[in-house]
């Protein structure tokens, strides 16, 4: 496998690769998030020597569940469709966990896309609540992971 290294980005540099892969048939807008520029916002990417393949972005969000969780919320997760099935997803959700055990977290959630939840159990997510509908998106399941 190709060297993949994952490091910190700027948020601006993950609009490529979250239009691509997450919102193809919607505007440049919609793939700039409101808590990008948050404070404690991390974007995450797996470069492939100067190609970014892959992105993650995690912030200090509420769990919508209960508000007494310190929780951090990953949005935007895309691999790019060429080196998808290599573990760069798996990695990035890694790095993520680390770096919110590392900041006090006590768990990591998101909306995960129907067809993903497989992908985000193996990671030891688990689904809460029914599948739901993101409009011009698709259906989701809210899903959790406990840090210890």
């Amino acid at each position: 496998m190709e060297n993949i290294l994952i490091q910190p980005m700027r948020a601006a540099q993950t609009s490529a690769l979250r239009r691509a892969v997450l919102r193809p048939n919607q505007p440049p807008s919609a793939s700039v998030y409101p808590a990008d520029s948050a404070a404690g916002a991390l974007h995450l990417g797996a470069f492939c020597a100067e190609e970014i393949v892959g992105i993650a972005s995690i912030y200090p969000e509420v769990w919508p569940r209960d508000a007494n969780f310190k929780a951090w919320r990953l949005r935007g997760m895309a691999v790019s469709p060429a080196w998808q099935g290599r573990g760069i997803g798996s990695d990035l959700v890694r790095a993520c966990l680390v770096h919110v055990q590392a900041h006090g977290g006590e768990l990591l959630w998101c909306n995960a896309r129907t067809p993903a939840v497989r992908f985000y159990r193996a990671l030891g997510f688990e689904s809460v609540g029914e599948e739901f509908e993101v409009p011009e998106i698709g259906p989701h399941h809210l899903m959790r992971r406990n840090l210890p």
